[in-house]
């Protein structure tokens, strides 16, 4: 199943933190991510991999203080929809489901965005 995303519609805002208190990520600000900056097979994933289709909650709490926490927002034809990704990094080396590597690719690349200052 695909989905019929236009790349040219659609708006991306992401944040990537590491909270002491995870019950503070509703305090944290998106920033918008340029379309151009994002790399044409993560926008592949975004737009034919069905996790990407409706708002979703990803890995796990609870691993340690601090908590990683990512939050991606996309909003085009289809509608908004807000991904959260609890501990990353941790959850994906503990996973062997393989269905998680784009899911990770997708996060960690908006991530090295972030830390490149794109975002």
């Amino acid at each position: 199943m695909s989905s019929n995303v236009s790349h040219e519609k659609m708006r991306i805002y992401y944040s990537h933190a590491m909270l002491d208190n995870i019950d503070d990520r509703s305090s944290i600000d998106l920033a918008e991510i340029q379309i151009d900056d994002v790399a044409e097979d993560i926008l592949q994933i975004i737009r034919t991999n069905q996790a990407f289709f409706a708002s979703k909650v990803f890995g796990a709490q609870g691993f340690g203080s601090p908590e990683e926490y990512d939050k991606l927002v996309l909003e085009d034809d289809n509608g908004s929809r807000t991904f959260e990704y609890f501990n990353k990094g941790i959850s994906y080396m503990m996973s062997t489901n393989k269905k998680d590597r784009p899911i990770f690719q997708v996060f960690t690349h908006f991530m090295l965005l972030q830390h490149k200052g794109n975002v």
